[in-house]
């Protein structure tokens, strides 16, 4: 197998690494970074939250064989059995396929003669293009692929891109489908690419993973969910965190535009106390004022806790249900769009 093909049509990981068994296990942070990062984004740095493979296809299938395994000390949010796989020619859907315990091994076809026709109607990418979108949370490896495949071509995808950082709720828990979860939906109404940079239980604002975000040249605006992760900690260490971790994006030398969410509500703030009501309302304060407080136009707070209602959560009262996602993605895009950002025109 060669991992430096496999590594040009992989989107959305920065780093391949072999296993013991020979297979390949994906990172969407650098492995060196990670010692400096929580335990919780080293848990789930290597589920792939949406990240896909992208190949143009010749005349005949392709196979690829995943592994999923099973993680007993890390368990998922949800008792999930099957995790669905999506197959994508271009923005077209094509077909799921189901990755069950252990070993799946799937034949892909070539695209039937449409391509004409959807090239009318293409938006962001190329019909020609095959996308297999992985699921938001999984152990996911690739044990071995076949066939005639090339790299995706300049102009097959997006050339700007949304880069989301946040926790289990931008990774998608709850949700199965990998181009379901709220950033997917944001790109999907701008018409550009997403990177998911998502970490369930490690959205801790850590500076070293701040840097690396800006360090990259290849997202054009960025989301950044900040709270729900740090809610114990006291006020004025979350505000310190914050000022923090925004400072590094206002020094990035590129002036990229970066959008702050605070918190959904939550479990404790659809009761009587008063206490969390308070403390969740001066969190979700503190992240609109230290947005302004870095004095930069680039940077902007968006309205996140009234996108959706207690009835959208699902029984964990923390995590939206599967639906939801679709109308926290819109809201959020309604938002970017009413900037009327030149750069991404």
């Amino acid at each position: 197998m060669d991992k430096s093909f496999l590594e040009k049509i992989l989107h959305g990981f920065a780093e391949v690494a072999e296993d013991e068994t020979g297979a390949f296990r994906l990172y969407r942070v650098p492995r060196a970074l990670l010692p400096e990062l929580g335990v919780r984004v080293n848990m789930r740095c290597y589920h792939p939250a949406g990240g896909e493979l992208r190949f143009r296809m010749k005349e005949k299938p392709v196979r690829f064989k995943f592994r999923r395994t099973t993680e007993p000390d890390h368990p998922l949010f949800i008792n999930q059995t099957v995790f669905p796989v999506g197959v994508f020619h271009g923005d077209f859907q094509y077909t799921w396929l189901a990755l069950l315990e252990g070993d799946n091994e799937f034949e892909i076809k070539p695209f039937p003669d449409r391509t004409g026709l959807m090239h009318r109607t293409q938006r962001r990418f190329n019909p020609e293009l095959t996308r297999i979108i992985l699921p938001p949370f999984i152990d996911l490896r690739i044990v071995d692929w076949e066939g005639d495949m090339e790299p995706p071509r300049p102009g097959d995808c997006p050339e700007k891109r949304l880069l989301s950082y946040g926790s289990s709720i931008t990774q998608g828990a709850y949700g199965q489908l990998g181009n379901e979860t709220y950033p997917a939906v944001i790109a999907r109404e701008l018409g550009i690419d997403v990177c998911n940079l998502g970490f369930g239980g490690g959205a801790t604002m850590e500076p070293a993973i701040a840097e690396w975000i800006v360090s990259r040249t290849d997202w054009t605006i960025a989301t950044l969910e900040m709270g729900v992760n740090v809610f114990n900690r006291p006020l004025e260490e979350f505000r310190k965190m914050v000022k923090k971790f925004l400072a590094v994006f206002a020094a990035d030398p590129l002036k990229r535009p970066v959008f702050t969410l605070d918190m959904l509500p939550f479990g404790e703030e659809f009761g009587d106390n008063q206490e969390v009501k308070a403390k969740a309302a001066a969190y979700r304060r503190i992240v609109r004022e230290e947005t302004a407080a870095t004095g930069k136009p680039w940077m902007y707070p968006l309205e996140y806790a009234s996108l959706i209602q207690a009835s959208d959560f699902s029984t964990d009262l923390l995590h939206p249900a599967a639906h939801a996602f679709q109308a926290i993605g819109h809201g959020l895009a309604e938002q970017i769009k009413h900037k009327n950002l030149s750069i991404l025109n």
